[in-house]
């Protein structure tokens, strides 16, 4: 079993080689890898997320004759703030983490490749943090509640609705589009 863990900056961590070749060369061969990334923070659009705690791994790498099998998992606690009301919120981050290198690449191949499929070059080395923070990205939700039933902040004075009625939610600003509206139901 090999272990691994990559060095840190400050704002992004480098690269998590691992050298495929002559380590996988043979049919069958395997390596499994089990550690940590101490990544500061990952990002889905707009959204960033916090990883005290950074990222824990466990991989599985299997030569399947024309490439190596990349399988495993990975594990972060991020920290964002609340879709709702800006609050902190916490989310436990949990995914699979899958990709296929090829080694010696047919020229049909090359122009297949994409995200899952990755082509070995001549050094034989490649980085796993890559499908690592893929998978952790894939499987973050669009929106992090602090608690599922956060109400939110109040659309009108921007009061946290967890915290209790602000008393404007009945007031209806009279140069809103719809406010004509309201007096249809008076």
């Amino acid at each position: 079993m090999r272990s691994g863990a990559a060095a840190s900056s400050p704002e992004k961590q480098g690269p998590l080689s691992f050298r495929l070749l002559p380590e996988l060369a043979d049919l069958g061969s395997q390596a499994e890898l089990t550690g940590s990334l101490t990544e500061e923070c990952i990002r889905k659009g707009s959204l960033e997320l916090r990883l005290p705690q950074g990222i824990a791994y466990r991989l599985q790498l299997t030569n399947t004759g024309s490439g190596v099998v990349l399988s495993g998992s990975a594990h972060a606690q991020a920290v964002t703030e609340c879709s709702r009301c800006l609050e902190e919120a916490r989310i436990d981050l949990d995914a699979d983490v899958e990709c296929y290198y090829v080694l010696r690449p047919r020229d049909s191949e090359l122009a297949t490749a994409d995200d899952e499929v990755v082509l070995v070059g001549v050094d034989g080395c490649v980085d796993l943090r890559e499908p690592i923070i893929a998978a952790l990205v894939f499987e973050t939700p669009v929106a992090i509640l602090c608690r599922s039933d956060c109400a939110g902040l109040c659309p009108h004075c921007g009061a946290d609705l967890n915290d209790g009625a602000c008393g404007c939610a009945n007031e209806v600003d009279p140069s809103h589009p719809l406010a004509a509206l309201r007096q249809l139901i008076q």
